[in-house]
């Protein structure tokens, strides 16, 4: 095993029935196949040592993605047979959209704090939908200065926090499809926004439609 280090990233999708999967359930599953594809994986310090794997901002149950990013860092010389020893260990729901064999050294080392802005499409379920009520509900949101959503902090207080910073772009595209980009990082000025209870928020329900994360972008909205 050499002494050198080599730093990689994944692109996944994660769809099918692992959109029922909560994020520590995602890591698990990740580490696992790492594990079955017999990689040397580097160990962060200290007692409690872990492998030094980064993960980009957690996704909601419920929620698919064609973007999941994965940092690791390894021993081993990847090439692409990485990529068909990682799928074939892979359960049904998990595919490789990129292999990235070359990161930046100037990229933050946390994915949480690398990915700022995740942008989302948002399906209707239902054929049966008012779009104009849509519309109607969407240039309203985009013309107020406040998206006001009550949260419970972890001490249990409640408290109205406006989100409207938080959004990006919100906009109904030619197959009456949802297109929105929402804040995800980790930010001291602006508070990141899940797109459920975004969704929830604005049409009072977020189960009628089929929401994908797509893309990931950094704090100068550049494409991960």
């Amino acid at each position: 095993m050499s002494d050198n280090i080599y730093k990689y990233r994944l692109k996944l999708k994660k769809n099918k029935e692992l959109k029922f999967i909560s994020h520590l359930d995602w890591q698990n599953l990740i580490l696992k196949v790492f594990r079955r594809c017999e990689l040397h994986l580097v160990l962060s310090q200290g007692f409690n040592k872990m492998p030094k794997v980064s993960y980009s901002p957690a996704l909601p149950i419920f929620i698919e993605s064609d973007c999941e990013l994965v940092n690791f860092q390894t021993y081993d010389v990847l090439d692409d047979g990485f990529i068909e020893k990682f799928n074939k260990f892979s359960p049904n729901g998990v595919e490789i959209v990129e292999f990235i064999k070359s990161i930046n050294e100037d990229e933050p080392k946390s994915l949480e704090n690398y990915c700022q802005w995740a942008q989302y499409e948002a399906k209707i379920k239902n054929d049966i939908y008012n779009f104009d009520e849509m519309r109607y509900i969407i240039d309203k949101c985009l013309s107020s200065d406040e998206l006001l959503i009550r949260k419970k902090t972890k001490k249990g207080i409640e408290k109205t926090i406006n989100y409207r910073n938080s959004l990006k772009l919100l906009e109904l595209n030619d197959k009456n499809e949802l297109d929105f980009i929402l804040k995800v990082g980790q930010s001291a000025d602006i508070p990141a926004l899940r797109a459920d209870e975004f969704l929830k928020t604005l049409f009072c329900n977020s189960s009628v439609f089929r929401i994908k994360r797509v893309k990931f972008f950094d704090y100068l909205m550049r494409v991960i």
